[in-house]
């Protein structure tokens, strides 16, 4: 495969400028108003997962922090052509169908970008299946970064978000990376004061 023309690097970067204008729809869709953008999301989440993992690898377990925040930064591309679609309106398409109409938008906006696609679409690939610590460390990241702001949007004055949080508690995906349930207790802790009034260590 050959190497992507000028030409074809700003195509790629003009199709996922989209997301900078594409907002996370589980928000308004919970009475959320000025919702944030899948850009913002990514950005975020990209932070998070550079973060957990030089934590993790600081307190001693080996993992690529490079590659982590590479597949963070990648995640969500997808959306620049299907939109985002959200957990009530996803549920109900047979199994397996979001997630192939996502590899199909990622791979036609990577295709085009030669060997330094196929690199990318590896990253996303290995995202997708899960299995490596970088993986596990992104997903940790892209549900963290969306209860924070659920409990930003709480802390400015929106309401009807309890299911972001009961579904996390329900789910409890985040056992297994004790870095990313530390961060989610602290969350919660800080949940729990926002709705009891005291503020310590805002």
């Amino acid at each position: 495969m050959s190497a992507p023309t000028p030409k074809q690097i700003v195509d790629f970067l003009r199709a996922l400028g989209a997301l900078k204008d594409l907002p996370r729809v589980g928000w308004p869709l919970r009475g959320v108003r000025n919702a944030e953008s899948v850009a913002d999301h990514s950005y975020r989440v990209a932070v998070l997962a550079m973060v957990l993992a030089d934590w993790i690898a600081d307190n001693g377990t080996p993992l690529d922090a490079e590659k982590t925040m590479r597949m963070a930064l990648l995640h969500d591309i997808a959306e620049a052509k299907t939109g985002d679609i959200p957990k009530p309106v996803s549920i109900r398409f047979p199994q397996g169908f979001k997630a192939k109409i996502e590899a199909e938008a990622a791979a036609a906006l990577l295709s085009p970008m030669g060997a330094l696609g196929g690199r990318y679409r590896e990253l996303l690939d290995e995202y997708e299946q899960g299995g490596t610590l970088e993986s596990a460390v992104v997903h940790a990241a892209d549900k963290l970064e969306t209860l924070l702001q659920a409990y930003e949007y709480e802390a400015s004055g929106s309401r009807r978000l309890e299911d972001f949080w009961t579904n996390a508690r329900e789910l409890n995906d985040l056992n297994d990376l004790p870095a990313a349930q530390k961060l989610f207790e602290e969350l919660v802790r800080r949940l729990e004061q926002l709705r009891s009034g005291t503020y310590e260590n805002e």
